[in-house]
C-alpha cells in the first residue's frame, strides 16, 4: 500500500498550555514596493503575530522609493524591529543571508515583503519544527505559489483571498503532509538546520531556483519538508519580476541549467496539478477511513480546482489528466451520503 503522505496532528494552543516557544527571526527582504507590499507586510506580522517571542529583520536592498526612510522610523518605535540598509540589490538570496547572518532566533522565517500573514501563522509553522526534529523545512498554504502549497482561490482583493484562506485553515485543523519543495515566498526553518545545511546560494543572483536548491539541499542533510496545511499567507506574487518577462524567462533558464549542473540531474520536479490530485485522493483515502467527511469532501473539491486552473494543452497529457480528475470524482460520488442510499 503506498503510504499515505497525509498527516493530522492535534492542534496545542501554545499561549494557553504554557509550552515554551523560543525566538523566532522573521527575515523580510524588501526592494521597493513600499505601499503595495512592505507596509501592508509588515503590518500584519507586527499586528498578527501571537504566542511567540519575535524580532522582524528587514533587509533592504537599496530601495528608491522612500523604503529606507520608513524602515527607519518603523525600528525607532518598534523595538522588535531591525532594519539593514543595503547600498546595492544584493538579490534574495543575498538579502535573506545578510538577515541570517543578524538574526537572533532559535527558529527563522524567510517571509517575502509581498506577503499577508493571517492570526496564528508564526506560532503554526514553529510547531512541526519544535515537536519533530526530522522537519527541517515547514511552510504555509497560500493563493499564489508555484506547487501543491497553492489552494484553490476566486476572490480578487486580498481582503476576499485571506476570507477564504481562513475557511480552509478552518478545514484543515492539525492537518499537514510531507513534500520535495516549499516555496520560499514563506518557510520556517531551525538554527540547528541553517548551521549544517549554510546559507542560500547566491550564485542563482537576483533570484529562481535558490528555494530549490535550498530544499535540495536540507533533505540530502536527512530533514523532511512539511506544508502545515492550517496555516495560510497571502502572496502577492510576481511582484519583483512580473514587469520583465524576458529577461525572467531567461534567468530562469540560466538558474534551471544551474542547479541541474550542481546537482548533476535532470531537474523536473512533479507537476503541480498531478501533486494537487495526490492530496486529493489522499483526502478522500481517510474519508474512506472515517475521517471528517465535510471538511475533507471541501479540500477534495478544491484542490481539483487548483489542478484543474493548469491543466495540460497536450492532447495525451489532457485526455490522462481528464481520467484521472474523473475517477476522483467518481469516488467523490461514491462516499456521498445520497449516493449510498440510493445504491442501498
Amino acid at each position: 500500500m503506498t503510504k499515505d503522505p497525509f498527516q493530522r496532528r492535534d492542534k496545542v494552543d501554545v499561549a494557553r498550555e504554557g509550552i515554551r516557544v523560543r525566538k523566532a527571526s522573521v527575515v523580510v527582504v524588501t526592494y521597493n514596493g513600499l505601499e503595495e507590499s512592505t507596509v501592508p507586510c509588515l503590518e500584519s506580522v507586527l499586528g498578527l503575530t501571537r504566542g511567540a517571542e519575535f524580532e522582524v529583520v528587514v533587509v533592504d536592498n537599496h530601495s528608491s522609493d522612500g523604503t529606507p526612510g520608513y524602515l527607519r522610523e518603523l525600528a525607532a518605535r518598534d523595538s522588535r524591529v531591525r532594519c539593514l540598509l543595503n547600498t546595492e540589490n544584493r538579490g534574495f538570496a543575498g538579502g535573506n543571508n545578510d538577515g541570517l547572518r543578524v538574526a537572533t532566533g532559535d527558529f527563522i522565517v524567510l517571509l517575502n515583503s509581498d506577503t499577508i500573514v493571517t492570526e496564528g501563522w508564526l506560532v503554526g509553522l514553529l510547531d512541526p519544527l519544535e515537536t519533530d526534529l526530522s522537519v527541517g523545512l515547514a511552510g504555509p498554504v497560500s493563493n499564489a505559489v508555484g506547487n501543491e502549497q497553492k489552494i484553490s482561490c476566486a476572490g480578487l482583493s486580498p481582503e476576499e483571498i485571506i476570507k477564504e484562506g481562513r475557511l480552509w485553515t478552518a478545514m484543515s485543523e492539525g492537518d499537514r503532509f510531507d513534500t520535495d519543495r516549499l516555496g520560499f515566498f514563506c518557510v520556517a526553518t531551525r538554527r540547528d538546520v541553517v548551521d549544517r545545511v549554510g546559507p542560500l546560494d547566491e550564485g542563482f543572483g537576483t533570484g529562481f531556483f535558490e528555494d530549490d536548491d535550498y530544499c535540495i539541499r536540507v533533505r540530502e542533510a536527512g530533514y523532511r519538508l512539511v506544508c502545515v496545511e492550517d496555516v495560510f499567507v497571502y502572496h502577492q506574487g510576481s511582484g519583483s519580476f512580473g514587469k520583465a518577462r524576458r529577461e525572467t524567462r531567461e534567468l530562469m533558464k540560466r538558474n534551471r541549467k544551474r542547479l541541474e549542473g550542481k546537482f548533476a540531474m535532470r531537474y523536473r520536479p512533479r507537476h503541480p496539478r498531478d501533486r494537487q490530485l495526490d492530496l486529493a485522493e489522499s483526502y478522500l483515502a481517510r474519508m474512506e477511513e472515517g475521517g471528517g467527511r465535510e471538511r475533507l469532501l471541501y479540500k477534495t473539491e478544491n484542490r481539483l480546482c487548483a489542478a484543474e486552473a493548469i491543466a495540460p494543452h497536450g492532447w495525451l497529457k489532457r485526455y490522462l489528466f481528464r481520467r484521472a480528475v474523473r475517477g476522483i470524482r467518481a469516488r467523490i460520488g461514491q462516499a456521498s451520503p445520497g449516493r449510498r442510499e440510493a445504491t442501498a
